[in-house]
């Protein structure tokens, strides 16, 4: 009997679209016990890092932006693309994001820990994502976000976070669980037994 989770297998491929950031291949791939599928698509990127910051008092730090991809927008935490130099440390791309997207950052190293690895969509796309936790952020400079973001912070308690996840305001799929992931660290919300 074959395997179910058997790896699929490609028959050929080509680029459609090769950047130095965004690569796009359209692969003719033969699914075990299936069909063959003429057109399968595969978006590859460096990926990208995502910092949940918390104040010294326990307010979190948003981001308010607008999102071409959905043409609205959004509430998240500083996040950002790896640079080609940082694919070795996505904790530099972190430290770096949080800095320009909101002017604050860690003074003390062990203030900034790894929360979670995640994949942003395994279906159609090679991103991996970096989940950081930044504790006791402090404003220690000035926000110097890319030139496509216009970036409003604002501040909120964990009580006003969970609100907005829950009235659908703070909806982007990796950012919920992010937030989740870290208001449990932190202590406000307690595994299940």
């Amino acid at each position: 009997m074959k395997d179910m989770h058997e790896p699929w297998k490609t028959l050929s491929s080509r680029w459609l679209l090769d950047t130095p950031y965004l690569r796009v291949r359209s692969e003719r791939v033969e699914v075990p016990g299936g069909p063959i599928v003429e057109d399968y698509y595969i978006i590859e990127n460096f990926g990208w890092a995502g910092v949940v910051p918390v104040t010294e008092d326990g307010r979190f730090l948003l981001n308010r932006q607008y999102k071409h991809g959905i043409g609205q927008v959004v509430l998240e935490f500083p996040a950002g693309g790896i640079d080609p130099d940082e694919l070795e440390n996505p904790l530099m791309t972190a430290h770096r994001e949080l800095m320009e997207e909101t002017g604050y950052s860690v003074t003390v190293a062990e203030d900034m820990e790894f929360l979670a690895h995640m994949y942003a969509n395994p279906t159609g796309a090679r991103t991996r994502v970096w989940w950081y936790l930044a504790r006791n952020i402090q404003q220690t400079g000035v926000s110097k976000p890319d030139p496509l973001e216009v970036i409003e912070n604002l501040l909120v308690t964990p009580a006003e976070l969970l609100e907005l996840i829950h009235r659908g305001e703070f909806l982007v799929q990796g950012q919920i669980a992010a937030a989740y992931m870290a208001l449990e660290r932190l202590g406000y919300l307690r595994p299940r037994e």
